[in-house]
């Protein structure tokens, strides 16, 4: 069985998607088909950034959305048949698309609020990945105002939260060699308390919208289990806004599933290192190895 893996934001790089683009002719329909639905160039933005403004979050999280997309359509272009989707934090909206929940536009549109609800706290809060510690052992330098918003692997935790806080953190662990904290590119605390009014926002917004039943199964974010359960995913979709990205559950719950090959449907290669931190069977592969090209 195959599993697909879909990256979320942090994951934005000027020029992503583009050779896709340029010779995939279903890809670049879905781009062009972007910048109609949202009223902007979003193509520009992805392919000349300058890499700022791709990495605001009203135009990241549209931005990754299309650029999953286009790289699903390589996925079904090449006739590889999946069991099971997954996305970490935003990348969860292309597992709904890859499992047939909603369609593309609709998605898009999905996304686009989402990211202009939670692009209000830009600049207010942070989030940085902490590298050497388990959930246990970092729960006892945690501060008020900071929680743990993805638990990518056993010793790889996302805080997220006011700044001084992860500061204060930082400063606290600085001293250890054997601990690494790296600042997320991100403009705002996600999956923490602080995406709140987000969440409020988002709530009627995703409750109007219809979901199909999924054609395979899909992992959320805030259980780290498999259902195809609509009213469950939609729920589960609210949630993640301002709870747990539980990655490291995501991967586990696919492996005891019986999948055998993950692939990284999307730009980059994030997702294909943090599996190395987790399990090595079933390997992640980026989306290139099916060839076609």
């Amino acid at each position: 069985m195959n599993g697909l893996l879909f990256p979320g934001q942090g994951s934005q790089v000027v020029g992503m998607g583009k050779e896709l683009y340029d010779k995939l002719p279903e890809a670049r329909r879905l781009l062009e088909k972007a910048n109609d639905i949202l009223g902007y160039d979003l193509k520009e933005i992805m392919f000349e950034g300058p890499q700022e403004k791709l990495s605001d979050t009203r135009y990241a999280q549209p931005a990754i959305y299309t650029c999953s997309a286009m790289y699903l359509e390589k996925v079904k272009a090449e006739g590889l048949e999946f069991h099971y989707t997954a996305g970490h934090s935003l990348g969860e909206y292309d597992a709904l698309l890859a499992a047939g929940i909603f369609s593309f536009e609709e998605g898009l549109k999905l996304v686009s609020q989402r990211g202009t609800a939670m692009s209000r706290m830009n600049g207010k809060g942070m989030m940085a990945a902490v590298m050497g510690l388990t959930e246990k052992e970092l729960k006892e330098y945690m501060m008020p105002q900071v929680v743990m918003a993805n638990l990518n692997s056993k010793t790889q935790i996302v805080i997220s939260g006011e700044t001084d806080g992860i500061k204060a953190i930082e400063e606290t662990l600085g001293g250890r060699g054997d601990i690494k904290i790296k600042k997320l590119k991100v403009s705002a605390a996600f999956h923490s308390p602080q995406m709140e009014e987000a969440e409020v926002v988002m709530k009627p917004i995703i409750s109007e919208v219809a979901f199909c039943r999924p054609t395979c199964f899909v992992i959320s974010n805030v259980t780290g289990k498999p259902t195809r359960d609509v009213e469950e995913i939609k729920a589960n979709l609210l949630g993640q806004i301002t709870g747990q990205v539980r990655w490291y559950d995501t991967v586990m719950a696919m492996k005891e599933a019986g999948v055998e090959q993950l692939y990284e449907v999307g730009y980059g290669d994030v997702l294909k290192k943090m599996n190395k931190t987790i399990t090595f069977r079933p390997k992640c592969v980026g989306i290139e190895s099916l060839g076609g090209f």
